[in-house]
């Protein structure tokens, strides 16, 4: 007798060797999956978003700052925030807490949004390359509108227009030449 322990599963066996992750700048119908309120150490606040694609894909650490640490509004940041609750239907975001440490925004939660991603590379404190996603442009999933676009009747071509100039955006430290030639000079 056989007892089988697995099935093949021809979608599975078509993801191996792919990211689970976002990963690339583009645009990105997603789910949110969560909308939660953070306060950084320096003491800026921001709404940070998990998002999942259709396809299972997910992005989290998605930070709006709509709070600078001077205690001063981030326009940029509240802009973004209202542009994503416009394409998502939300009118109110209230908290609600889940444990002590975390407060999300209920009213975001499982709501359909796209949003432009632009991937940004970065240098770590202790030298290593990491990068991060961020949010360039919310548009409405089911259209591909952005909110101007849809209040004023256009058809969507702001998000393509965007694609077509988007590039990835390198903050990488790089060891200045002076540094380098100097360390490898020195002998002692």
């Amino acid at each position: 007798m056989n007892n089988i322990t697995f099935t093949y599963n021809q979608e599975a066996a078509l993801a191996a060797g792919q990211s689970a992750f976002i990963n690339e700048s583009g645009a990105y119908v997603v789910t949110i999956l969560e909308a939660k309120y953070v306060t950084s150490s320096g003491g800026a606040e921001s709404i940070e978003f998990s998002v999942e694609t259709d396809d299972r894909k997910k992005a989290n650490y998605l930070n709006v700052y709509c709070m600078k640490k001077d205690g001063t509004t981030n326009q940029y940041g509240i802009n973004t925030l209202n542009a994503i609750m416009g394409c998502a239907g939300v009118q109110q975001l209230t908290t609600k807490m889940i444990n002590a440490h975390t407060h999300i925004a209920p009213e975001l939660t499982n709501k359909r949004v796209g949003l432009v991603l632009q991937k940004t590379l970065k240098t770590k404190t202790n030298g290593l390359d990491i990068y991060s996603l961020d949010i360039i442009l919310p548009f409405i999933a089911q259209t591909r509108q952005t909110l101007d676009e849809q209040i004023n009747e256009l058809s969507a071509q702001t998000i393509d227009k965007k694609l077509a100039t988007l590039q990835d955006k390198d903050e990488r430290k790089q060891a200045s030449r002076g540094y380098q030639q100097y360390q490898s000079e020195y002998l002692g």
